[in-house]
């Protein structure tokens, strides 16, 4: 069995990240490859504007953003359907998608599996402009089919 040499350094950094033994929690620690997340997420510039948050019941809406606000885009997901919100649209240039999105699990009673919860997006305001963002509910893997869902605001950054 050849193992593929990513996976193999990836395997190596995990078993020496587990290695430390200080004591000291305030203490430095070396930075290694793998500990280092690669990222292109952009953070919220500190303002007067708390973050907008939105769900399902604003399907549709206008909302206006200051530039560097924040915008939480929570909606219903189950990915053990196979089923994910992914970006359908939007301009980049006006607001960026923060990272990916979160997936926060409803509670499941003892020994249920498939259990549903919500998928976090974060996204922040990084010009004025105007931008409809919209997100798709669909399987990756299906190709040419229409999203079991979709989700679109209207954004306007000032």
């Amino acid at each position: 069995m050849r193992v593929r040499m990513p996976l193999a350094v990836v395997m190596a950094g995990l078993a020496l990240a587990g290695c430390g033994t200080s004591a000291d929690p305030n203490e430095a620690k070396p930075v290694s490859a793998t500990s280092v997340a690669v990222t292109t997420a952009v953070q919220a510039t500190p303002s007067e504007h708390a973050a907008v948050q939105v769900g399902a019941d604003s399907d549709g809406k206008d909302v206006s953003l200051a530039v560097g606000q924040g915008l939480i885009i929570t909606l219903e997901a189950n990915p053990t359907t196979g089923y994910a919100w992914e970006l359908g649209g939007l301009d980049q240039n006006v607001v960026k998608q923060n990272g990916s999105p979160e997936y926060e699990q409803d509670p499941k009673p003892s020994g249920m599996v498939g259990v549903g919860g919500r998928s976090v997006a974060n996204f922040v305001a990084v010009a004025a402009g105007s931008t409809r963002l919209s997100l798709e509910y669909k399987r990756a893997w299906e190709q040419g089919v229409e999203p079991a869902k979709t989700f679109t605001l209207n954004l306007t950054v000032h």
